[in-house]
C-alpha cells in the first residue's frame, strides 16, 4: 500500500500543487460556459392565433380556451358572448389548444410554430371550430382526445394553414366511430 508523507513533499511541489488545484477548479467552473450552444434559435412572437367557438345555435359563451406547451399550462381564457378567443405563440414551439364545456366534446388543436431559417415576420390566423354537444352525437369520446386540427408554417404559402386532410380523416374516424 502506498503512504504519502506530507513531509517528503518539496516545498516547490507544493507551491505549484496550490496553484494548479485551485485553478484546475476554477476552470471546471467555467467548462459549461465554453460549451454553451452558439446556434440557437432566437426567440420570439411568431403567430397570432384565434377565433370563434360556436355550436348549433351560434357563438358560444363561457368556453374554456386552454394553450398548453407540452404538458405545461401556458395560458387559459373563457370566451365572452361573440365566443372569440385568442393566443400569441412564439416560434419554435409545439402547442395545443384544448376547448371545452361542459356538456360537449373536448376539441384540440395542435399548432407547430417552426419556422424557415430567415423567417420572422408576425403572422395572424383565424379559424371558426364548432362544437359538439354529446346530446346531439354520440361518439367514442376517446377519439376527442386527438387534434381535430393541425396547424403550422407553409413554406411555399409563406403562411400557417391547417392540415385538411388530416381534419377530413379525423372527422371520418369519428363518423365511423358513431354508426
Amino acid at each position: 500500500m502506498l503512504k504519502l508523507d506530507s513531509t517528503k513533499i518539496n516545498p516547490a511541489s507544493m507551491k505549484v500543487l496550490s496553484f494548479l488545484l485551485p485553478m484546475a477548479f476554477l476552470c471546471s467552473m467555467n467548462m459549461p460556459l465554453l460549451a454553451q450552444d452558439t446556434s440557437a434559435v432566437e426567440v420570439f412572437e411568431a403567430l397570432e392565433i384565434g377565433g370563434v367557438i360556436s355550436n348549433a345555435e351560434g357563438s358560444m359563451e363561457g368556453v374554456l380556451a386552454q394553450l398548453y406547451e407540452g404538458n405545461n399550462l401556458v395560458h387559459e381564457t373563457e370566451t365572452k358572448k361573440n365566443g372569440k378567443f385568442k393566443f400569441t405563440l412564439y416560434n419554435d414551439h409545439l402547442y395545443t389548444i384544448q376547448l371545452s364545456q361542459k356538456g360537449y366534446y373536448d376539441k384540440r388543436i395542435s399548432v407547430n410554430t417552426k419556422l424557415p431559417a430567415g423567417y420572422n415576420d408576425f403572422n395572424k390566423f383565424e379559424f371558426d371550430i364548432g362544437m359538439t354537444s354529446k346530446e346531439e352525437e354520440k361518439y367514442d369520446p376517446y377519439l376527442s382526445e386527438y387534434p381535430s386540427a393541425l396547424i403550422s408554417f407553409d413554406t411555399k404559402k409563406k403562411e400557417f394553414v391547417y392540415d385538411k386532410h388530416y381534419t377530413k380523416s379525423y372527422f371520418e374516424e369519428i363518423k365511423t366511430s358513431s354508426e
